[in-house]
């Protein structure tokens, strides 16, 4: 078995508030690695800063997403997935200082396993597309390298399907989030805006259930607490590398994990289900964003 490493898009600039599209090989895809680029406005821009120029990244099969992630989600599932955070280059506060952070976009819970990567595709059928935020406060002169990593005698039987779903919910009461069925599922994630910090407990994600065919299933109730402790037992303890930064560089994610040990005994299969919901009670009323991982059939 081999793989192939290709260049996409080499120092590629794109403007505030633009969406860029490109062509991806028709070989299986084992995962994508993008990198962004830019300049320091002023003073140092955080690793925050640097992800929210990321706005959204999209994969489009035949025009179907079969990814939808924005880039701070997106420096989460690799640590996630891969037991490692992704590391901001240059950490320097000189005004237009050279910055960087690579990232990768997966078609498989792991690197370059043959039996989970997007399957071969026709030309043109298969699309990346990268929407930059409007604003550069922080950080500017932005420009990507894209880089597919692919595996042409590889036949893969299945592949990681990332999408994202946004709610506003309604503080103090129970909150319905419909999830897509017909595939097996690895776990969510999950972002809540609000969470424990100082002298509070307050989470938006305050506690959550599921739901299949309106029975609960797997998580009959779980509190935030114990939910974002499942996802740090999975990283380990990471030290943190910068001044600025909180040990805790994922405190506002948790994970509904259906894979607790490292194989498939417990993927949640919600192939002819009729529904399948996320039931989240709300601490208060701000963002709430899950993130099914879903393992479809290629």
């Amino acid at each position: 078995m081999k793989y192939t490493r290709s260049v996409i898009a080499q120092n590629q600039a794109v403007a505030a508030g633009s969406v860029s599209t490109w062509d991806l090989p028709v070989n299986p895809i084992s995962h994508l690695i993008i990198t962004i680029r830019g300049l320091n406005v002023t003073d140092e821009a955080t690793i925050e800063q640097i992800l929210e120029r990321l706005q959204k990244i999209e994969v489009l099969h035949k025009g179907s997403s079969i990814a939808s992630i924005n880039g701070t989600d997106l420096h989460k599932l690799d640590a996630i997935l891969f037991g490692k955070m992704p590391i901001l280059f240059n950490q320097v506060s000189t005004d237009k200082a050279a910055r960087a952070l690579s990232l990768v976009l997966p078609f498989g819970r792991r690197m370059l396993d043959p039996n989970e990567a997007f399957p071969a595709s026709s030309r043109g059928e298969l699309k990346l597309q990268i929407t930059i935020s409007p604003t550069e406060t922080d950080i500017n002169n932005i420009t990507l390298q894209i880089e597919a990593v692919e595996m042409p005698e590889a036949k893969p039987k299945q592949y990681l399907k990332v999408t994202t779903l946004s709610l506003t919910p309604t503080s103090g009461i129970d909150n319905d989030i419909a999830l897509p069925i017909g595939n097996k599922y690895a776990g969510l994630m999950l972002y809540s805006h609000t969470v424990p910090t100082s002298t509070s407990f307050t989470a938006t994600i305050s506690k959550a259930k599921l739901l299949l065919n309106g029975l609960e299933q797997y998580f009959s109730s779980a509190n935030w607490e114990s939910l974002h402790g499942d996802l740090l037992g999975r990283l380990g303890h990471q030290e943190a590398y910068d001044t600025s930064a909180d040990v805790d560089d994922v405190n506002k994610y948790a994970l509904m994990d259906f894979s607790p040990n490292n194989a498939d005994d417990f993927l949640l299969d919600s192939k002819g289900a009729s529904s399948l919901v996320l039931k989240v009670t709300a601490g208060d009323g701000n963002a709430i964003r899950v993130l099914p991982l879903e393992i479809c059939a290629a």
